[in-house]
Formats: structure tokens, sequence, C-alpha cells
């Protein structure tokens, strides 16, 4: 196994006879050149037959550089992967997709990216548009609008017919994209119209620099700026922002002259976990705030506590007033209720998150030096009195995780603390984690950047090929990706760790494994429990046992080093540090866990 991979990701795949001119003969070559004058360095992709001209001269004519040709096992993980790509990497992301059943195959992935809020190209074959030039599948295989299977979702379509239309909208497409807010674009690219001679000079550069960053109206930075001063128990949250590694830095000086408290938005990490103002696990901070100040959050009403899983447990909160930073207004969406809910805000600022977050920290730490600070005095015994309740809150979680360390099946808290005490000298980035059961006070995450939050749309199939585009990119800064992955999601999608090993990716996978999509055993469960039926039929339906998926086996079958089903706690702490060496050396090492299900 020693010689089976290297860390060398430009060795693979090398064409034989490549072109060492490049001087373009077809539409595709020049589509090629445009890619990669984009800065577009990998091309994820099942192959198809409408794109088999762009493939051609990717390989034969690029040389498979920039971009380079990822082959994936299925069109959603393609998408998928250049989903992660892009988060991890903030570099320009594409993916090729076939004509219509190809297309049909990677929409639940354009829609996740949608949802997240990620720029991507994708490209997908189609056609010929032409009937003469059509083979009989194409017939099957061929609409006016391929687009249409998914405009809803997303920012910019188009179904260009001839070379210069191509041309241009990939470069719109990929400014479109790129520009706030963020989400993916597509364009139909004809199979014909690929593999045509070019015809006459190339066309000139096009403008692809995205449009500039908003920020917000300064008088409405002005009013948020003094509820923040003003508020009793101001809580500060953020969301997508924490895949910007400059929104830190501010975020942890607003607080601090604040004295607010911070807690994370569902499944982003913006802020120190070990920060004093850090109040994330004490759902009281929500009920107890006066004004919340959300930093580009997906969707505020989480926070608000608007919608009906969380009326019962918002309950004699105060009339919290909002202070919403996002561009979230700029996204139309006449198909899917995303964002369309009626949420109260006090103050909208329609900006870039870090943009508007420094304008309001701006006018803060004027109006403080200015002498216009009244509640000084308030904000220090505040920030005291936070800084007790994240201790306690800490230790508590703490507690908890020693007193379950020895259950059967495994406590997931005590298969993240093994994980992260074999990683915590690697220079990591974390994939994917469990949300639910993530626990306090082991991950010791400095701020955003780090984690590279969930699907975005909930799609359940995300994982796996997101976790292959973020090791690409960790493995472009000299870093190692982790990825904490449900069972539900890897069964999904497996194949992905394929694509993983055959580019030699080092990447460590452990399974937080159930067998069960355990979110639908809860409902399940919490609706017999309201019909007053039988509770433990919840699992029927839900588990996937007798068989149990044996994770390792999988895994070994796409060429992965691994181990498992762990099922003893005691046998853990060896088998993350077996793990680490495999993924040391470059490879691709899944740990497969058996973790208990909590109800609680």
């Amino acid at each position: 196994m020693e010689d089976r991979q290297t860390s060398d990701l430009s060795a693979i795949e090398v064409p034989a006879n490549p072109v060492t001119e490049r001087i373009p003969v077809y539409v595709s070559d020049r589509i090629a050149d445009l890619l990669h004058d984009l800065g577009y360095r990998y091309l994820p992709l099942n192959p198809g037959s409408s794109f088999r001209g762009l493939h051609d001269s990717v390989v034969n004519y690029g040389g498979n550089v920039d971009p380079k040709v990822i082959l994936c096992l299925h069109e959603e993980i393609a998408v998928a992967v250049a989903h992660g790509y892009a988060k991890a990497s903030g570099n320009p992301a594409a993916a090729a997709i076939h004509d219509l059943v190809g297309l049909m195959h990677a929409s639940m992935a354009v829609f996740d990216a949608w949802a997240d809020g990620v720029p991507l190209l994708v490209l997908g074959g189609s056609g010929p548009e032409l009937p003469r030039e059509r083979r009989s599948l194409d017939w099957t295989h061929s609409a006016s609008t391929q687009s249409d299977l998914v405009s809803d979702f997303t920012k910019w379509t188009a179904n260009p017919i001839d070379e210069s239309g191509t041309l241009e909208a990939i470069a719109q497409a990929h400014r479109f994209s790129r520009s706030a807010p963020m989400a993916p674009a597509y364009v139909t690219v004809d199979a014909e119209v690929q593999e045509r001679l070019i015809a006459g000079n190339a066309p000139g550069a096009p403008d692809v620099r995205p449009i500039p960053k908003l920020a917000a109206a300064e008088f409405e930075v002005e009013r948020a700026a003094r509820l923040l001063l003003a508020a009793e128990f101001p809580l500060v949250t953020a969301g997508r922002a924490g895949l910007y590694r400059d929104v830190t830095e501010p975020l942890v000086r607003l607080c601090e002259l604040l004295g607010a408290a911070y807690r994370e938005d569902q499944s982003f990490v913006s802020f120190p976990s070990n920060h004093d103002l850090n109040l994330t696990g004490d759902p009281t901070a929500i009920e107890e705030a006066d004004v919340i100040l959300a930093v580009d959050v997906v969707d505020p009403g989480i926070a608000m506590g608007s919608y009906a899983e969380s009326r019962g447990a918002a309950a004699g909160r105060r009339n919290a007033k909002l202070i919403d930073i996002s561009q979230n207004g700029l996204m139309p969406s006449s198909w899917c209720y995303m964002n369309n809910a009626a949420i109260e805000r006090e103050v909208e600022l329609v900006a870039d998150p870090v943009v508007g977050l420094t304008q309001v920290l701006g006018v803060i730490e004027r109006l403080v030096s200015a002498g216009e600070d009244p509640y000084a005095a308030d904000r220090a015994r505040r920030r005291e009195l936070i800084g007790n309740r994240h201790d306690q809150i800490f230790a508590s979680a703490r507690e908890k995780l020693e007193a379950n360390r020895e259950n059967v099946p495994i406590s997931a808290g005590r298969m993240v603390q093994a994980v992260w005490s074999a990683v915590k000298d690697l220079p990591w980035i974390l994939a994917l984690r469990n949300t639910r059961s993530w626990p306090l006070g082991v991950w010791e995450f400095t701020g955003a950047g780090e984690y590279m939050g969930h699907s975005g749309g909930a799609g359940v199939g995300y994982g796996p090929g997101a976790m292959v585009g973020v090791a690409l990119a960790a493995q472009e800064n000299g870093k190692v990706a982790i990825a904490i992955i449900g069972d539900g999601d890897l069964v999904m999608a497996a194949n992905a760790i394929w694509t993983a090993v055959h580019y030699h990716l080092p990447l460590l996978v452990v399974v937080n494994n159930n067998s069960s999509f355990y979110n639908d055993e809860l409902h399940q469960y919490m609706v017999a429990g309201i019909r007053g039926r039988e509770p433990d039929n919840a699992w029927i339906g839900t588990r996937y046992e007798n068989p149990n998926v044996d994770f390792a086996v999988v895994a070994r079958g796409y060429g992965a080093s691994a181990m498992g089903p762990i099922e003893d706690p005691s046998e853990l702490d060896d088998a993350m540090s077996w793990a680490v060496k495999e993924v040391r050396d470059g490879r691709v090492a899944v740990v497969d866990v058996r973790v208990e299900r909590d109800r609680k």
C-alpha cells in the first residue's frame, strides 16, 4: 500500500502525447481555454457523450491541467465535489454534467449548492439543437431549454446555440455566480457546437470581475450600532459567514466591545469555541436577548423562534429586535419557500457580511471613543456574567461527556473526542461533522474557515462528494480533510470514496453509524407519542439492520484503508491513531464507529 497513493495530484492521469502548443481548432478547445483563463483548476464529471468534445479538449488539448478532470461515479457526486471545493478553497468551481438524464441525477446537488449560497459553474452537455445532427438517443435526451430542470434553483441559466453565445454565456455565468448573493449558474453546452471548427478570431477577453461588494446604508448602520449599545442583553450570531476567515476578528472585537453573548447559528463556526463570550449550547441566551445581531444567517427565523418546532421553547421570550446583516433578500425564489418566511427586522443591513459587520463595528468604536457611552459599566458586568456562564456550560458538557465515556454503543461525544485527540496537532480542516450530537468543549475551533458547514438544502447524500471536494482544497493548502459523516449520508453515495482514493487525497472519514435514518426515526417516535400509539415501533422503515452495512468492507472495496465497526470505546483511540498514520502517509482512511441513538 505504500506506493499506491502519492501526494502529488498533478502526477495523476497525465495524457499520452499532450499538445505542446495550444492552438485551438474546435469550439470546445476555446471553452477549455476560457475555463483555464477563469481559474478553474478541476472539472468533476461523470462521463457523457453530450460533452465528449469538451472532455477531449480538456484532456488532449489542455493536457488535463487547469482544469483537470476529476472522475466521479455519479453526477450528484460531481456537483457535490465542486460544492465542497468551492467552500474550502474560495476558488472557482465547476462540474460537467451529461444531458437530461445526468442533470436529473445532479439536480439535488445543484439545489444544495443554491440553498448553501455557493458559486458553481455547471456545464450541461446537450443536444444537438439541430435535428439533423441528432443520433436516435439524442431525441430522448434533448430538450429545447434543458436549463428548465434547474432554473428555479440557480441564479442564472443560458441555453446558447452557437460558438460566441456559448463562450459569452460561460463568462457571464462565472461572473454572476460569484457575485453576491452567490449561487450556482447553469449553461447548456450544445454537443454539436462543441465539435465545430472555430470560426474567425478568438473573442475579446470578457469582463468577469464580480459585482463589487455591497455596503449598508450609513444611517441604518448608525441605528444598528446605537441599538446594540443600548441593549440590556445583546446576542450576536453568525451563519454562512463562517466560511470567510476574515469575519472572526471583527466578530470577536464587536462582542468584546458590547459585552455581548455570542451563539453559533445552526451548522456553522465563526467564533473561537473557548472564548468566554461564546454561549453556543445555552438555549436560554436567545430567550434573554432583547437585541439580536444576525450576520449572514440563512434563516433568522430560527434564531427568533418563529417556527412551529421552537415556539414552545420560545414561550416567554422578549419581543427581541432583529438586526439582519445579509444579502438574503436579493436572491429571488418563486419555487421554493426558502427565505420567504415573514420575519420582522428592526434594521435590515443589505450588505456583504464582512463589510456590513465592519461598518457596524466602526460606528460602535467611534461612539465609545467619543464618550457617547453611558452603558460601559453595564457591559463590563454583563461580560463577566456571560464568561461565568460560558465556563459553567462547558464544564457541564465535559461532565456529561465523562459520564458517557464507557457507553456501549459508543456515545457520539466520545467518538468526537477520540477524533479530536488524534488530529489536533495536524493542519486540519473539518469537512463534515455530526450536528445534533456534537459535544461542546471538545473540538477547539479558533474561528471561521475551519469547518465547512452542512449541505445548505439538507440533502442527504451531499457529504461524500463534498468531503472529496474539501480534500482537494485541503491538499492544495497543505492540510488534511477530516469528515465525520452520518451513515445515512454515506450510504447514499459511498462511491465518492473511490474518487478520493484514485486521486490520492489524504482524507480521514469517521462514520457516525447508528444504522438508521435517525432524523425520521425521531419523527416516527414523536408522532406515535402524540397519537397515543406505540413509540417503540419507530425503528420500522427507518433502520437498516439485519444485515448491517459493513462500511469498512465497502470502503476497502473502493480502495481505501478501513477499520471497523468499532463498538468498544476502549478501541477508539487506537483506531484513530491508526487512521491518522494512514492519512499522514497520503491515504484515505475510513473508521466505522457504532454510536448510540439518543432520543434526549
